[in-house]
C-alpha cells in the first residue's frame, strides 16, 4: 500500500489562495448529481473547479468524458485508483493521492474538496502537503452505512472494529477540516453530538436547481412510454440493486392493479431480470416498465408527467433511515406526488409541505395502500402535485447551493503559495521557455 502521508507537511489552509478548487470523487460522475450541482454553483460564482475521478468503466469506455461547462474540468484517471473503497478500511487511496497531489501542485488550489469519507484521508494528506484548505463533503454517514459481507453474501452494518476505524477518521475530519458539509439535519446533529465534539456540519440538501437546463427536451413521461393520460404511473428513478429495496414496491403491484410502475436507472441489465421475475410471479408483467437512465441533469425533466415518484431504503443503518435523498427533491421539482418510506427526514419533508404519503418499506400491502389512495382520490393527488411548487419556493431550491459558495467565499486566503508550489511553477515556466 502506498503511503498517504508525504514526508514534508504543512498546516491545512496555511498557503490557501485564489479561486481554484480541486474536487476528489470515486463515485460514478455520470449519475452523481450532487457533485455536478456543487461544481456548477462554484463555477457560476467565479471559481475554477477541477474534478479528479477514477474511470468508472475501468477502461471499457475509451472515450469517457464529461462536459459540465465553463470553468469545470473533469479529469478521469485509471479506474484502479478507486478499488481501495471495497477493502478495509476503505479510505486509503494511494493511487488517488498520487494523482491528486500532482494536480494540486499544478493548480495551487484554494481548497481540496473531498466527496465522501472515502476520499477524505486523501484530501487531508494533499491539503497538508500543499497548504490548501480541506473541505469534507459527507454525501453519506459512512460509519453508519453498510458494507458487503462476503460471509453472508448480503449488505450489513460494519462490524464494531471496522466501524471504530471509520469513526476515527470521521473524528479526525471533524477536528481538522476547514469546513464539513452534509446532506440533512438528522445526520448533521448526530455527527455533531457523537463525533464532532459539538462542531456541526453545514447542511446543504440535494435540491436540484430549478433553472438547470437538461441536455435535451423530454415529452411527458406517459408519452415517452406510450401510455394513455388516464393511466396511473408510479416512477422509481435512481439507483437499482440490492440496497434499494425495490422488490416490495414491485410486489405491491399485486394489490394495486390500476398502477403501472416504471423503474428508470442504471444497472438494469444486471438487476432487471430479477425485477421482471417478481412481476411475472404476481401477474404484473405488463405493469412493470424498465427504462434506461438519463444524465443527472435530465432527471427532473425526464420525470415530468408521471403521477407520483417513490423512494425507499432498507432499515439497515442510520445512514439509510436518516436519509434525505436527491430523489425526493427531484420528484418534487418534477411536480410529482411523493411516496416515501416512513423514516424521519423523508416523512418530515412530505408532511411539512403536504406533497405525499409515507409507507412501511417492507410491506407491499402498505405500499399498495398509499398508491391506491392516490388512484382513488385524484383530488388529493392533484393537491400534492400543486403543493410541490409551493414546497420548492419554501425550500429556496436555487439558494441551497449558494450556501456552498458562501462557505468558500468565507475561507481565509493567505496569498502565499507553498515552496513546493513555487518550485513547480518555476519548473513549468522554465519548461515553457525551452519549448
Amino acid at each position: 500500500m502506498r503511503s498517504l502521508e508525504p514526508a514534508k507537511v504543512t498546516s491545512i489552509g496555511a498557503f490557501a489562495t485564489g479561486r481554484q478548487v480541486l474536487m476528489l470523487v470515486v463515485s460514478d460522475l455520470r449519475i452523481d448529481p450532487r457533485v455536478e450541482r456543487e461544481a456548477l454553483a462554484l463555477a457560476a460564482a467565479g471559481y475554477t473547479v477541477t474534478v479528479i475521478c477514477p474511470d468508472p468503466t475501468l477502461g471499457r469506455d475509451k472515450g469517457i468524458a464529461i462536459d459540465w461547462g465553463k470553468n469545470i474540468d473533469v479529469r478521469f484517471i485509471d479506474g484502479a485508483a478507486s478499488q481501495y473503497v471495497m477493502a478495509r478500511p476503505g479510505f486509503e487511496g494511494g493511487l488517488l493521492f498520487e494523482a491528486a497531489l500532482a494536480v494540486a501542485r499544478e493548480l495551487q488550489p484554494l481548497a481540496i474538496h473531498a466527496h465522501d469519507l472515502n476520499t477524505s484521508l486523501v484530501g487531508l494528506a494533499v491539503a497538508r502537503q500543499t497548504g490548501a484548505h480541506f473541505i469534507a463533503d459527507f454525501h453519506e454517514w459512512t460509519s453508519e452505512n453498510v458494507h458487503w459481507d462476503d460471509a453472508t453474501r448480503a449488505w450489513a452494518p460494519y462490524p464494531p472494529d471496522w466501524k471504530a476505524e471509520i469513526q476515527a477518521l470521521e473524528i479526525q475530519v471533524m477536528r481538522e477540516a476547514s469546513a464539513v458539509v452534509t446532506v440533512c439535519d438528522s445526520i448533521a446533529d448526530a455527527i455533531a453530538e457523537e463525533l464532532g465534539g459539538g462542531r456541526r456540519p453545514v447542511v446543504i440538501r440535494n435540491i436540484p436547481e430549478t433553472a438547470a437546463q437538461p441536455t435535451k427536451n423530454y415529452p411527458q413521461l406517459k408519452t415517452q412510454l406510450g401510455l394513455p393520460e388516464d393511466q396511473f404511473l408510479l416512477l422509481w428513478q435512481g439507483g437499482t440493486g440490492t440496497t434499494r429495496l425495490i422488490e416490495p414496491i414491485i410486489e405491491a403491484l399485486e394489490f394495486a392493479p390500476r398502477c403501472i410502475l416504471a423503474i428508470r436507472g442504471p444497472s438494469l441489465d444486471e438487476f432487471g431480470p430479477g425485477y421482471r421475475a417478481i412481476a411475472e410471479k404476481i401477474g404484473a408483467r405488463d405493469r412493470l416498465l424498465l427504462c434506461d437512465p438519463v444524465p443527472s441533469r435530465d432527471v427532473v425533466a425526464a420525470a415530468r408527467g408521471a403521477d407520483a415518484g417513490i423512494w425507499t431504503l432498507p432499515r439497515l443503518c442510520r445512514n439509510f433511515t436518516y436519509a434525505l435523498p436527491n430523489k425526493i427533491f427531484e420528484y418534487t421539482a418534477a411536480n410529482l406526488a411523493v411516496l416515501v418510506a416512513d423514516y424521519p427526514e423523508a416523512r418530515r419533508m412530505i408532511q411539512d409541505h403536504q406533497i405525499g404519503l409515507a409507507f412501511d418499506p417492507y410491506d407491499p400491502r402498505s405500499i399498495a395502500a398509499v398508491i391506491n389512495r392516490l388512484v382513488d382520490d385524484p383530488q388529493l393527488a392533484s393537491r400534492f402535485r400543486r403543493n410541490t411548487s409551493v414546497a420548492l419556493a419554501a425550500l429556496d431550491a436555487d439558494g441551497e447551493w449558494q450556501k456552498l459558495v458562501a462557505l468558500y467565499d468565507a475561507l481565509p486566503r493567505t496569498g502565499t503559495p507553498s515552496q513546493d508550489a513555487k518550485a513547480g511553477a518555476g519548473k513549468r515556466k522554465a519548461a515553457r521557455s525551452k519549448a
